[in-house]
């Protein structure tokens, strides 16, 4: 079994596949919410700006905890990216549907929380930004300052492996005591 997970981990399809699926996952949950009497715009919008925000945390969490200390299985994917930056590997497509759906649909329909699924919604547009500025900072040379800020942190991240975990929000870094420090 996990000799599969790393096969599908490892392919290009299930790379670029995931962003299909999240983005879809992300539409998917304003759609629910846009959908549902009582959920107004501005009651989305707010709910959807808050989960972005919950989004960075959970990347520094994610990042520190699961892929450098979690199961053995999240562990060597990980490292294998720590060992081949620009290799296309992730987390396997299906994953987060199975992770995110069941919870949505159990807190929408049978605890009636209103505007839940425009929190998981923002939530996922920071994990799809994420991804991307990942991507980009692996793939390419972009002349913003604060990009190639974001670049050379992460570089650091990859010679220091126990500093330096927040991609796109480095506030966590500091607020946990693993920013690098020159």
């Amino acid at each position: 079994m996990n000799e599969w997970i790393l096969r599908v981990s490892e392919s290009k399809t299930n790379y670029w596949a995931t962003y299909v699926v999240d983005l879809t996952l992300m539409l998917f949950f304003l759609a629910w919410d846009a959908s549902r009497l009582g959920v107004s715009p501005l009651w989305m919008t707010l709910l959807f700006a808050a989960g972005a925000f919950a989004w960075t945390p959970t990347e520094y969490a994610f990042h520190r905890w699961f892929y450098h200390d979690g199961m053995e299985l999240t562990r060597n994917g990980h490292e294998k990216h720590h060992q081949e930056p620009t290799s296309t590997i992730a987390m396997p497509f299906f994953v987060t549907p199975l992770l995110f759906l069941p919870p949505q649909q159990l807190v929408a329909n049978y605890f009636g929380a209103r505007g839940f699924s425009s929190f998981l919604a923002g939530w996922f547009f920071g994990f799809i930004a994420y991804s991307f500025v990942h991507h980009s900072l692996h793939h390419y040379k972009l002349p913003f300052a604060w990009y190639r800020h974001l670049q050379s942190q992460h570089r650091i991240h990859h010679a220091i492996p126990d500093k330096n975990f927040g991609v796109t929000m480095r506030v966590w870094d500091r607020v946990f005591g693993t920013e690098f420090k020159k």
